[in-house]
C-alpha cells in the first residue's frame, strides 16, 4: 500500500477544513460574533497543522495511487474530516459532548441530517454556517471521489463509467487535477447562483446560504426548526424545488446546457428522472392528497429522490414508505445525492428481463445498451448492482436490529435506518420528525455513526478494499 500517497490527498482535504475555519473568523469578526470565536481559530490551527504535515509526509510519493489505495483514502476522508469539523462543537458553549459533537460533524460531511442541536434559534449564526457549510464540503468530496473513483471503469462500484464526463484521464494525479478544479468551479457557481435566487425569493440572507449549502450537497440541516419558518410562500417553495434538481439530475447537465455542449444522447437517465418526477407529482395531486398544494408536492417528491428529506408537507395520509422508497431510488448516478441509485435499477430490471427473455426466445440477440446510449451493460456491471442491493438490504435488518434495542418500535426502527443508509434527515415526510437523537446511547450514536459512513461511501467499497487485502495477503 502507497500509505505515502495517501496520506498526501489525505491532508490536501484537511485543508479544506482550515479554508471553511477561516471563512467562518471572517464571518464572526466582520458581524461581531466573537462568543465562539476562538474555536474557529483551533479548528483552523489544528486542521492546517494536520494537513500541512500529512502533505509533507507523502510529498515525495507516487500520487498515482492505486484503486485500493483510493478506497482507504476515502474511508480515511469520511472519518477524519468530521473528527477535525466537529472542533467548533465541542469548543462552543453550548456543552456538547465529543461524541455529540462527532455525530453532528458525520451527519453534515454525510450529508444526512441528523442532528443532536436543539433550540436552533438559539445557536449563533456561525456555528449554523459551519453546520451547513460542513455539507457543502461533504457533497463536494462526495463528488469527487464519486467520478474519480468510485465509478471509474477499474473500480466499478458505481457504473458512472458507463456516462460520460468520467475517466477522462488514466493517471490517478492528472485525473484528480481535473476533476477537482471543474468539479469546484461548477459546484462553486451554482451555488453562488442558488443563494442568488433564494434572495430573489426573499428568502433572508442567512438562510439563503444555510439553504444553498443544503440544497446544493442534498443535505437535511436548517436554519429554523422547520422548513415552513424559512419558505412562507408558493414561490418560495417553487424556488426550492427547482434548486432541488440539482442534486438529482447529472452533475453535469446544467453546465453543458448553459455552455453549449449538451448532448441528448448522454442524459437519457436524466430524462427518466425527469419523467419519473411528473408522473409522481400528477400521481399524488389527481390521486393521493388533492388537496394539497402542487408546489408542496413538488417539494417533496424532489426533496425525496435528491435524499435531503426537508419539506413543508404537513397530511394525515400517511406517505411514509412511499417517500422512503423515494430516497432509495436517489438520483443520478454524477450528483450529489445518495440513495441506490436510479440506473441500478434499470440495470436490475433490464438484466432480468433479458435473462427472462432469453429462457423464452434463446436464439434471439438482446440489446444490453446502457438506454440508447453506445454504452453496454455487462455481466459485470449486473453483479454489482446485485450485491449492491444485497448488502444494502442485509445492512437495513443489522441496523434496524441495532435500534430495536433503544425502545424504538420494529417500524421507526426500519425508518431509521433507511434514512441512514440513504442519507436522508427523519422530517415529518417519513412520520419521524419528533425524533430526538440526543438521548441515543453512546452506542447507538457510534452505529449511527458508521452506518451514515457506509451509506456514503457505499458498503461494497469496504467489500472491495477487504477483498483486495485478502487477495494480496
Amino acid at each position: 500500500m502507497n500509505h505515502k500517497g495517501i496520506f498526501f490527498y489525505l491532508g490536501l482535504y484537511s485543508i479544506s477544513v482550515s479554508i471553511l475555519s477561516l471563512l467562518n473568523i471572517l464571518y464572526s469578526v466582520y458581524l461581531h460574533f466573537n462568543l465562539n470565536l476562538i474555536s474557529y481559530f483551533i479548528s483552523l490551527a489544528v486542521s492546517l497543522f494536520i494537513g500541512l504535515n500529512l502533505c509533507f509526509y507523502g510529498r515525495d510519493s507516487n500520487k498515482n495511487i492505486s484503486s485500493t489505495d483510493q478506497i482507504v483514502l476515502i474511508i480515511l476522508t469520511f472519518f477524519l474530516l468530521p473528527l477535525l469539523i466537529s472542533i467548533p462543537y465541542f469548543l462552543s458553549g453550548y456543552n456538547i459532548s465529543f461524541i455529540n459533537s462527532y455525530f453532528e460533524s458525520v451527519s453534515g460531511f454525510t450529508t444526512t441530517g441528523f442532528s443532536i442541536l436543539e433550540n436552533i434559534e438559539r445557536i449563533d449564526e456561525p456555528l449554523l454556517l459551519w453546520r451547513s457549510s460542513s455539507q457543502w464540503l461533504g457533497g463536494f468530496i462526495f463528488l469527487i471521489f464519486a467520478i474519480g473513483t468510485l465509478g471509474s471503469k477499474y473500480v466499478k462500484i458505481k457504473p458512472s463509467y458507463l456516462l460520460s464526463e468520467t475517466n477522462l484521464l488514466s493517471n490517478f494525479y492528472n485525473n484528480f487535477t481535473y476533476n477537482f478544479i471543474k468539479i469546484f468551479l461548477i459546484y462553486f457557481f451554482t451555488t453562488i447562483l442558488v443563494i442568488s435566487f433564494y434572495t430573489f425569493s426573499n428568502i433572508r440572507l442567512l438562510d439563503s446560504f444555510n439553504l444553498a449549502f443544503t440544497t446544493i450537497s442534498s443535505g437535511g440541516f436548517l436554519s429554523k426548526e422547520n422548513l415552513s419558518d424559512i419558505i412562507v410562500n408558493n414561490y418560495q417553495t417553487f424556488a426550492v424545488s427547482l434548486t432541488m434538481l440539482f442534486p438529482i439530475f447529472n452533475f453535469y447537465l446544467f453546465f453543458k446546457i448553459f455552455s453549449k455542449q449538451f448532448n441528448f444522447k448522454n442524459h437519457h437517465e436524466d430524462l427518466h428522472l425527469g419523467f419519473l418526477i411528473l408522473f409522481l407529482i400528477l400521481f399524488l395531486n389527481f390521486f393521493v392528497v388533492p388537496n394539497e398544494s402542487i408546489f408542496t408536492i413538488l417539494l417533496s417528491v424532489v426533496s425525496s429522490l435528491s435524499t435531503s428529506g426537508i419539506s413543508t408537507l404537513n397530511t394525515n395520509f400517511d406517505l411514509s414508505i412511499f417517500f422512503l422508497l423515494l430516497a432509495i431510488i436517489g438520483g443520478s448516478l454524477l450528483s450529489s445525492s445518495s440513495g441506490l441509485k436510479y440506473v441500478r435499477f434499470y440495470i436490475l430490471l433490464k438484466i432480468s428481463h433479458s435473462e427472462i427473455y432469453r429462457l423464452v426466445k434463446p436464439i434471439n440477440v438482446f440489446n444490453k445498451n446502457l438506454f440508447n446510449s453506445e454504452s453496454k451493460i455487462n455481466f459485470d456491471d449486473a453483479k454489482i448492482v446485485f450485491l449492491v442491493f444485497i448488502t444494502f438490504i442485509v445492512s437495513i435488518f443489522v441496523l434496524s436490529s441495532i435500534l430495536t434495542f433503544e425502545n424504538l418500535s420494529f417500524q421507526n426502527a426500519f425508518k431509521l435506518s433507511i434514512l441512514t443508509l440513504t442519507n436522508t434527515v427523519a422530517s415529518s415526510l417519513h412520520e419521524m420528525n419528533d425524533i430526538i437523537f440526543t438521548d441515543k446511547n453512546f452506542f447507538t450514536k457510534i452505529f449511527l455513526i458508521i452506518f451514515m459512513i457506509l451509506g456514503r461511501i457505499e458498503i461494497i467499497a469496504v467489500l472491495f478494499s477487504i477483498k483486495k487485502f485478502i487477495l494480496k495477503s
